[in-house]
Formats: structure tokens, C-alpha cells, sequence
């Protein structure tokens, strides 16, 4: 959940670039409204069927702990008309975009609208 606080600590350049940062949590209901409680500025979409995930493919099959799937770290720009401006996805599960990076590549792929 750091790259979460990390992201909430920014929400003001986020605002200033009208830009919505979204979370797709693969946990429960109750579990993402704690989420978006903690971290008010972003939104959190809870996915605990996966669907959203498995659509989008950023499933990494029985990676968890339990044997169980978990969602790949991955950063997607959507443009206001619904077209993919930027798709990041490391090779390393643990690799994260830190907010700089993501300012950055706002101001570089995304149209000015």
C-alpha cells in the first residue's frame, strides 16, 4: 500500500493535470471501502471477481501466498474519449512507478485537453 500513500501524497499535481487516479483492488467489498477510506483522493474500484483484472491482464496467476491470484502492478493512461495513452507494466512484480514517474508520463502521453 506504499505506492497508494505515495499516490494520495500527490493528489494535488494529480488534480492540478485533471487526472483520477483509479485502484482496482482484487479484495473484498469491505476490505476496498477501508482502502478508499484511507486514501480519499483516489478511487478504488473493488474487483474481487476479477473480472475487471482478467479483462485488462494484469492477473498473475497463484502468485500469492496462498496460492491464490494477485494483480500485476500496473499503470494505465486513459484519455478522457476511453483511448489508451500509456500502458507501463514491469518485469518485476515489485517494481513500482513512483508519483514523479507517473507525473511524468501524464505530461508527456497525455493530450491536452
Amino acid at each position: 500500500m506504499t505506492e497508494l500513500g505515495q499516490l494520495e501524497d500527490q493528489w494535488q499535481e494529480f488534480e492540478k493535470r485533471k487526472v483520477q487516479i483509479v485502484a482496482i483492488s482484487v479484495e473484498d467489498r469491505d476490505n476496498a471501502r477501508v482502502t478508499q477510506t484511507e486514501y480519499p483522493h483516489l478511487l478504488v474500484v473493488y474487483d474481487d471477481d476479477k473480472k475487471l483484472s482478467e479483462t485488462l491482464d494484469v492477473l498473475h496467476p497463484n502468485s500469492a501466498p496462498d496460492g491464490g491470484d494477485t494483480a500485476a502492478p500496473t499503470t494505465i493512461l486513459v484519455d478522457s474519449q476511453g483511448v489508451v495513452r500509456w500502458l507501463f507494466r514491469p518485469d518485476r512484480f515489485l517494481t513500482r512507478l513512483q508519483p514523479s514517474e507517473v507525473l511524468e508520463a501524464i505530461d508527456q502521453k497525455m493530450p491536452r485537453e
